[in-house]
């Protein structure tokens, strides 16, 4: 049944980039919605055509859930068919995030993901796949993607055989945004049903090691959009040079951000320097940082250049 269920899915796949936009908040911690149609303009302007709403880089895990459909209602609302919408209803308990994806498919978003609980954790692939089921079958008519993000959840199972188990019994499975640092998995999981599902690569860095497996769509922060599409542009036309040139440059930007810890913290600063838009500090348990680390973070940025 979920075979024959899952074909009216076929045709979707996600083309382009998608964006992880940080949420932006106000000064007190408050969602800041009057900056989501800047924001949006921002994205579909640095070539992005996805929207990744309420995921890691912004703190989804942080928000409530009435803030979470909030801001999605908000990410739909600007995003006014300039960008399609990918939300996150992942939380650390099923029934939440069923609510989160019912609410997903009230407002007309182009497709759902969501990473397993994990302060209990699914003991294996089978267990995995139960969870995914009861959390995609509350949006039946929404394509579902599986979030693999092993470092962070503590989720170390197999995500090529969360696929092929769940290939018929989830029948609004599509794929799986692939987080996780393991090429080697990634690679396995377009091997599963290559016709049915896509893989995501959830990186800010390894885009060309990625293209090798066939694996060419992003979820990446939204300060990479115009490098990775100069990238991909590169590669498609055959251009290996400079296309080695410019990911070496996306990794001198990386770096930056490994050298003060990595973290979102970091990376939203960031953004926040490169795109000149004030989107506010992150929420604990997250360290805001020190005007000494941003003074010379924006030191670092100034002489690394533009990334246009």
């Amino acid at each position: 049944m979920a075979g024959h269920n899952s074909k009216k899915f076929e045709k979707f796949k996600v083309t382009g980039s998608v964006a992880a936009p940080f949420t932006p908040f106000r000064h007190n911690g408050e969602i800041n919605f009057d900056k989501f149609e800047e924001y949006a303009n921002y994205l579909r302007n640095h070539h992005f055509q996805y929207a990744f709403v309420n995921g890691t880089l912004a703190e989804g895990m942080s928000m409530t859930l009435e803030e979470r459909k909030k801001s999605a209602e908000a990410w739909v609302k600007a995003s006014n068919g300039k960008l399609r919408i990918i939300l996150h209803v992942g939380t650390s308990n099923i029934r939440d995030s069923q609510e989160l994806a019912r609410h997903a498919s009230a407002i007309g978003v182009d497709a759902i993901a969501s990473l397993s609980p994990s302060f209990f954790k699914p003991a294996n692939a089978e267990m995995v796949v139960e969870c995914m089921s009861e959390i995609a079958g509350a949006a039946p008519d929404l394509p579902f993607f599986y979030y693999c993000i092993n470092f962070v959840t503590g989720i170390y199972v197999d995500p090529s055989k969360v696929l092929k188990r769940a290939r018929d019994k989830i029948p609004n499975l599509v794929g799986i945004k692939h987080s996780s640092r393991e090429l080697n998995n990634a690679h396995n999981c377009t091997l599963v049903d290559p016709n049915r599902f896509q893989v995501l690569m959830g990186t800010d860095s390894q885009f060309l090691p990625y293209f090798t497996y066939g694996i060419d769509v992003p979820v990446t922060a939204p300060y990479m959009g115009t490098l990775f599409y100069k990238l991909k542009t590169a590669y498609d036309s055959g251009d290996t040079k400079s296309a080695q040139a410019i990911q070496n440059r996306i990794l001198e930007l990386n770096n930056i951000r490994g050298k003060y810890g990595a973290g979102i913290e970091i990376a939203k600063t960031m953004f926040g320097i490169i795109s000149g838009m004030d989107i506010g500090p992150v929420r604990l348990p997250i360290s805001k940082i020190t005007t000494e680390t941003y003074n010379s973070l924006k030191k670092d940025l100034n002489e690394f250049g533009s990334v246009e």
